[in-house]
């Protein structure tokens, strides 16, 4: 019996073991509490065993096994969403609720991130994915119309050019206008086509002192932050995005004469009218005499090249009726090339971005790779660009969090060449070559000619002496000539937070960058303006080093319902640029650019520049009870830039703001989400004034007679010293039933010490100027964002978006040497109040309805019986420039409002979004009409406006007569002043995603096909003109904006 109680006791003590060291299981499903989809990559842990976690899968599920007795308590959390815990059961349902201070509602500042509701400046955010819709090879490109405040001026659409950029109005006159550029929280100089679109989370603008001043000498014209994406705890997710279509012309040619027959006709009149009123010649004769003779000679003595098949070169005008003959229009074409068409045609577009992202609760990795291939519509021309980047954060300890990110990229630009003024630039010489002229060579009865190998010659023009721009074929030099930039940008930042104490943390940041770049210009000795040198190359390489260190103390404590932030920093920057620059001709083999194939040495020449940066901040910022915000900052910055003396620069702020709708007698009102009332002001510099040393003189050694020189280059101004910027802003913000957000912000911006260039006098030698701070400006203006949620239900979302800007930019002070009452400059008035852009040029004053001649407005002032000046003037009119009267237009090329309004819908699965721009008011200098207008250069083609000239059946006009002599009648005056308003619709996406029961089945997490177009469509007040040239109202012949059209799939795994 002894033995039997002795086992039984034995058993009962074993299942009491047992029993104490039984473990658990739990199963569970974490899903959205807004929509109920499954939450994929949510982090579940044990709270009271850390060591124990999981990752949700694709379908929100997850499971944990053999949890010890002491496991009661999950801990639930993913990036955006609430954490929760919950009680330990054997099967668990969370439904997380989106954060409070989710992404949208934190916005990128100076060294960190903030609160949006306790911010006190003015800022901007762009959202990574609206920028991953645009088709652009630099995003500076997508960023047109997207926010309010900011606007963007291209001088070129070749693939991979940059967007200039200016914020709250022009910011200096002499200096750097382009705001400051952060990336990952340093700032960054390389360029912004280096950055695949897809790697990018988010863009914020700062725009006003409170967001700008930590920024101290480099502050002044804004601040971009650029913040990459990154990964977020959970399970390897694998995305893929792959687009492939073409680009073509985005903003049509100019309205030129494309038919033969008109254009023989009008040069027919151009040459008679001028053969009977220039040419001593015809002194005396009649007009039809003087037709009978351009019709004689219209090919044989002016134009050369007669298009026609069996038409006699004298018979192609009726010199009785002005028209061609009748059998004239029907006859065939020796030739059908057209300049117009032929050298434009679509190139395609391909862009591929692979990236992967996961982690756990302690590591988290994103790695990305992308290829970019934008080929243009213009013949050798394009961008191509390999990027990779590598992100890894690391909590070392619950105290220390480290982190490096690591990119790369490679991009290769080709550009058409020449954008100037001359003949080589193709996109001008298509637009005035005649329509008569053919870009092949042809014998007389219209034989195509080819060389040796059998391929078609190109027409320069030597063989029939054309008129126009003999020897010169820009579509034949296209082929063989080289413009070329190749880029090698290493970019490499880390950091490391240690929390020293409960509310106190040392962070430190350190980024060195390095670009490489190699341009290559090689004009052949095949044709073209090199021809006559044997062939002409330059060769550039630079290497520009960047290493930026910041080192930065928070302490965040809070007692009651007060809260302060207060950040102690210093900051250290040091640049090196290292130049060179090779220049020679005659190259033996036409086809090899490399200089050890050319004979002549033109230059050589070589620099290395230094520049560094020195700077301490603080910045404190204060909350009651989350209603009263104050913020308070000062940095001090010294620029090796400037003399010992005058380098250091102090920069401050001062901001408040009170969030109304948290008062007690607002706080339980449902309509209103947001009532918030914000100020600041404060001062920042601009340091980015050209140079690395302006305080020395700066000279060359050159070759004089043979003789070694030196040649003074620069004359340094010891004195010169911050361009300094004081802003002011007063806001509000609203948010209305949780679909309505406005945002009107009213901002002062004051440029103190502008730089000014002032002339010398020419007994001090060259250069015959020298930098000085003598000018003060002025911009005044409102901003306005409205976002208004139209539909918002599970399956059904529309948004729309609109901003607008203002502004008035005025002079406030000029320049000490010069008249008070103001100056010209170039083609503009600077005068006390007036705009920086005022355009100032002869007055037009129509057409003489008697003979058809310009006319252009004298004034002649009325002088009293001393021989003074009464003010008041008698007004002429003159048929020359040179005898008007140049004049202030009260016309200026700053617009009177700018914006953009955006749409974005969604419904069971289907995307559409629809980007816009626009611009109302100002003008601008369409100087590309002006030259189309000629009064018939011969050779040369014009604007079927000239359909609308003088003559005498059609006096009443406002376009001059016909007479090629007459170069009067396109002298520059304010006819060419044209609106600057203009409309584009920037990009349409439409997007499906397929169902995720579907996509599941194949292991892909999402689907998503879709098709996209950029610059679809530009109105502007003419055909061919487009306005977004340039700031200044000036416009060139550039290479034309892009249209792209695309289809593409995104897939997630």
């Amino acid at each position: 019996m002894k033995e039997k109680l002795m086992m039984l006791l034995a058993c009962l003590f074993l299942s009491a073991s047992v029993a104490m060291a039984q473990t658990s299981s739990v199963k569970g499903t974490v899903l959205s509490a807004e929509d109920g989809q499954p939450v994929i990559g949510a982090s579940v842990g044990v709270k009271e065993v850390p060591t124990i976690g999981a990752i949700t899968d694709v379908n929100g599920k997850f499971e944990l096994n053999n949890l010890p007795s002491t496991a009661k308590t999950l801990v639930v959390s993913y990036l955006g969403m609430e954490a929760q815990e919950v009680a330990i059961k054997s099967v668990v349902t969370v439904k997380l609720e989106a954060s409070a201070l989710d992404l949208e509602e934190v916005v990128h500042v100076a060294y960190g991130t903030q609160k949006k509701s306790s911010f006190t400046g003015a800022a901007a955010s762009v959202d990574g994915e609206k920028l991953q819709k645009m088709q652009v090879s630099s995003i500076s490109k997508a960023l047109e119309g997207s926010t309010a405040g900011l606007q963007t001026a291209s001088s070129s659409g070749t693939p991979g050019s940059n967007a200039s950029i200016i914020i709250r109005g022009i910011g200096s006159i002499s200096a750097s206008q382009s705001p400051l550029i952060v990336l990952d929280g340093v700032p960054y100089e390389g360029s912004l086509n280096s950055i695949p679109a897809q790697d990018i989370q988010s863009l914020t603008v700062l725009k006003d002192a409170a967001a700008n001043s930590m920024y101290g000498a480099r502050g002044s014209n804004g601040v971009i932050i650029v913040t990459t994406r990154q990964a977020a705890a959970g399970e390897a997710q694998v995305s893929f995005d792959g687009r492939y279509g073409y680009n073509q012309r985005g903003v049509p040619a100019y309205d030129v004469i494309s038919d033969h027959a008109d254009y023989y006709e009008m040069m027919f009149e151009a040459i008679a009218n001028s053969l009977y009123e220039s040419d001593p010649f015809y002194a005396g004769a009649s007009y039809q005499d003087a037709r009978g003779e351009a019709a004689e000679n219209l090919i044989s003595g002016y134009l050369k090249y007669n298009i026609y098949e069996g038409i006699a070169d004298n018979r192609i005008v009726n010199p009785v009726t002005g028209k061609v003959y009748d059998n004239v229009r029907s006859a065939s074409k020796k030739w059908n090339d057209s300049w117009a068409t032929d050298p434009f045609t679509p190139g395609a577009r391909q862009e591929y971005n692979l990236n992967i992202s996961g982690g756990t609760q302690n590591t988290r990795a994103y790695a990305s790779l992308s290829y970019l291939d934008d080929k243009g519509y213009v013949e050798n021309s394009g961008f191509t660009r390999i990027a990779a980047r590598a992100k890894v954060d690391q909590r070392v300890s619950d105290a220390v969090k480290a982190g490096i990110n690591l990119s790369y990229s490679n991009t290769a630009q080709r550009t058409f060449g020449d954008t100037g003024g001359n003949y080589s630039n193709i996109f001008m010489f298509s637009q005035q070559i005649a329509p008569i002229y053919p870009i092949y060579l042809y014998d007389n009865d219209g034989n195509l000619m080819k060389n040796a190998e059998g391929n078609p010659l190109f027409d320069f023009g030597t063989q029939y002496k054309r008129p126009y721009a003999q020897e010169q074929n820009p579509l034949a030099v296209l082929k063989d000539n080289i413009n070329s930039l190749t880029s090698d940008n290493v970019s490499s930042r880390g950091y490391i937070d240690i929390n020293l104490a409960k509310s106190l943390k040392f962070s430190t940041n350190i980024a060195y960058d390095v670009f490489n770049q190699n341009s290559n210009t090689y004009a052949t000795p095949n044709g073209g303006d090199a021809a006559n040198v044997g062939g002409r190359g330059y060769k550039e390489f630079q290497r520009y080093a960047a290493l930026n260190a910041n080192q930065l103390l928070t302490w965040s404590p809070e007692f009651g319902k007060s809260s302060i932030v207060w950040l102690l920093g210093h900051e250290t920057k040091h640049d090196e640029s290292q130049y060179m620059f090779g220049h020679m001709t005659n190259f033996l083999n036409a086809y090899n650019s490399e200089f050890a194939n050319a004979t002549m040495y033109q230059e050589l020449t070589s620099n290395t520049s230094e520049y560094a940066l020195e700077g301490y901040f603080t910045r404190f910022e204060y909350d009651f009870d989350d209603k009263y915000y104050v913020s308070a900052s000062y940095r001090r910055d010294a620029s090796s830039r400037f003399a010992p003396d005058v380098r250091w620069g102090d920069f401050w702020s001062v901001g408040a703001s009170w969030r109304i709708n948290q008062e007690a007698f607002l706080k339980d009102v449902a309509a209103i989400d947001n009532l918030k009332l914000k100020a600041s002001y404060g001062t920042q510099g601009n340091d980015n004034v050209g140079y690395d040393v302006v305080y020395m003189d700066l000279y060359r050694v050159d070759r004089v007679n043979g003789e070694p020189a030196l040649t003074k280059v620069f004359r340094g101004n010891p004195d010169l010293t911050w361009e300094k910027s004081n802003n002011f802003n007063a806001g509000i913000e609203i948010g209305l039933f949780n679909r309505l957000d406005i945002n009107a912000d009213y901002f002062v911006k004051e440029t103190k010490d502008m730089l000014y260039s002032r002339p010398l006098a020419p007994s001090l030698g060259k250069p015959a100027s020298m930098l000085v701070n003598d000018i003060d400006m002025k911009n005044t203006g409102v901003e306005l964002e409205v976002a208004l949620d139209l539909i918002k239900t599970r399956n059904i979302n529309w948004n729309v978006a609109f901003n607008a800007t203002h502004y008035k930019n005025e002079l406030t002070k000029l320049p000490s040497d010069k008249d008070p009452k103001g100056y010209q400059s170039g083609s503009y008035w600077r005068k006390l109040g007036g705009s920086l852009y005022d355009f100032y040029t002869y007055e037009w004053a129509g057409v003489d309805p008697v003979d058809g001649k310009p006319m252009y407005n004298k004034y002649t002032e009325i002088m009293d019986a001393d021989g003074n000046g009464t003010g008041e003037y008698i007004v002429t009119q003159v048929n020359k420039t040179s005898e008007a009267t140049l004049r202030e237009t009260g016309k200026s090329a700053i617009p009177d409002l700018y914006g953009g309004l955006n749409s974005a819908f969604s419904a069971f699965g289907f995307d559409l979004s629809v980007a816009t721009a626009f611009q109302v008011g100002g003008y601008v200098w369409d100087s590309f009409y002006q030259n189309l207008m000629n009064p018939g250069d011969v050779g040369s083609n014009m604007h079927k406006d000239m359909y609308q000239r003088w003559n005498p059946s059609n006096t009443e006009t406002s376009v001059p007569r016909l007479c090629y002599q007459d170069q009067d009648a396109n002298d520059s005056s304010d006819r060419w002043l044209t609106s600057a308003s203009y409309f584009s619709l920037r990009n349409v996406t439409l997007g499906y995603t397929l169902p995720s029961n579907l996509t599941k089945k194949l292991s892909i997490q999402n689907a998503r096909v879709y098709m996209s177009g950029d610059n679809l469509w530009l109105k502007s007040a003419r055909k061919g003109l487009d306005p977004r040239q340039s700031f200044s109202g000036s416009t060139g012949y550039v290479y034309s904006a892009l249209a792209t059209y695309s289809v593409g799939v995104n897939l997630t795994f």
